[in-house]
């Protein structure tokens, strides 16, 4: 059987191969495999290099950290940033992995203590029972084999996924800031659960957010699973946000102390434009050409007009109401967290008023973390979802492609297709939600 490690080197392997690919698509091909954003952070890059802002590139409206990560591509080879994205795209597999095996080693852990309480209760020997309980919260026992096969076979799933593959290969960012998404879970859903955890949790939060504005959703549920305790009525959730305690201050302070910290030190050095382009513009952002999105073909349709607040409100409130909904069912606990981050990622992508296909690493990211909560899916079902959704993205891409490369008037087409990609994303959320094992969990042998 082959190894993890091996697996590791496998991927590694593959996406530098699909590196090497894309230079040869590029240099034969008018439908380019470089995506236009490396070459945007490339060019921000370059004036970075000069002393200058990076925002005197053009749509350049990232974070500053990316323009500095691809400056290798200037010193030496074009590529070398396809190659450090590769890498966080590796490193994601590397967090799922340790992420559930601290899940499944934290409920192996929690089941002996339900375990000692009722030998407490039956009168046992109650030093050895204390002394017992204490080796528990300090044990790095090793699971069984078939919980860390169930761990990597998790990782195998984005390690071989080709969307993500490509995303990656093809220049784009957004691995990073998953990276930074995942690191924060896994410092939060840590065994030890100490305020310093959470701080540097709350740290990797803020840093994921500079990155990308997406993680901000991600927010309420992070605060909630930190308190983890029973929330039932509207008082309940009412005093868990408003009477934090320590673990969750250090969580908010770890959060908003690395957002005043980047954002303040890059105002400093690019003033007004880095806070415009980098932060206020994706709120207001219109991509009039095409893309995925449900109201792609209203914003082509209203370009020459400003959209009213109702219309704002009305577009927006759909997302924020699903997205508090599934917060409180599934962000109050440690043990769905997981399942909670990508349902909003979920939704935060499906209705978004843009976009593209670098967004569904945001939520494909944090699938494999509920993967062993989809035991009962079905065969059928675990087929027929991925099908349909590479089938309706198809069904966009060739009306896309023709408006793009052949000049064809097929926008109509194109927000057709965006509709029935809309839906069929809300069929997958519905199956995913309603075959969700909420009772699953680490059972001793």
């Amino acid at each position: 059987m082959i190894s993890f490690k091996k697996h590791l080197m496998i991927g590694i392997g593959i996406r530098f191969f699909l590196v090497y690919y894309g230079e040869v698509q590029d240099s034969l091909s008018d439908v380019q495999y470089t995506d236009v954003d490396y070459r945007v952070i490339t060019d921000g890059a370059s004036h970075v290099l000069d002393l200058n802002s990076p925002y005197k590139r053009h749509t350049f409206r990232y974070t500053p950290l990316l323009a500095y990560l691809v400056l290798p591509n200037l010193l030496i080879h074009h590529t070398f940033g396809k190659f450090v994205f590769s890498l966080f795209d590796i490193l994601i597999g590397l967090l799922i992995k340790w992420i559930l095996l601290n899940c499944y080693r934290e409920n192996k852990i929690s089941i002996e203590k339900k375990l000692l309480k009722l030998e407490t209760l039956n009168n046992r020997n109650k030093y050895f029972i204390k002394r017992k309980n204490e080796n528990l919260s300090n044990s790095n026992e090793t699971l069984p084999p078939k919980y860390i096969r169930m761990a990597e076979l998790s990782a195998y799933f984005w390690l071989y996924n080709p969307l993500t593959m490509v995303i990656a290969t093809r220049g784009n960012g957004d691995c990073v800031s998953c990276s930074l998404v995942l690191i924060a879970v896994y410092f939060l859903l840590r065994n030890k659960q100490t305020t310093l955890q959470y701080f540097v949790a709350g740290l990797f939060l803020g840093l994921s957010i500079h990155f990308r504005l997406y993680p901000i959703g991600f927010c309420l549920a992070f605060y909630l699973a930190v308190l983890d305790k029973p929330l039932q009525t509207f008082t309940d959730y009412t005093q868990a946000i408003l009477i934090p305690n320590a673990k969750q201050l250090a969580l908010v302070f770890g959060t908003i102390a690395a957002l005043i910290i980047s954002t303040s030190f890059f105002y400093f050095l690019y003033g007004h434009q880095y806070f415009y382009e980098s932060i206020l513009f994706h709120l207001v952002r219109k991509d009039t050409r095409h893309n995925f999105s449900l109201y792609f073909y209203l914003q082509y349709l209203s370009i020459n007009y400003s959209i009213t607040l109702l219309e704002k409100i009305l577009t927006f409130l759909p997302q924020l109401i699903l997205i508090v909904t599934l917060t409180i069912r599934y962000g109050k606990h440690r043990q769905t967290l997981g399942f909670s981050l990508f349902t909003i990622a979920f939704v935060m992508v499906t209705y978004n008023p843009v976009v593209t296909s670098q967004y569904f690493v945001w939520f494909l990211s944090l699938l494999p973390l509920s993967v062993k909560n989809f035991k009962n899916i079905g065969l059928r079902k675990a087929i027929f979802m991925p099908v349909m959704w590479f089938i309706s993205q198809g069904g966009w891409l060739l009306p896309a492609y023709l408006l793009e490369f052949k000049g064809w008037n097929t926008f109509e087409f194109v927000w057709i297709q965006s509709v029935v990609f809309f839906f069929s994303n809300i069929l997958i959320l519905q199956m995913l939600v309603s075959n969700y094992d909420v009772s699953y969990n680490y059972k001793i042998d």
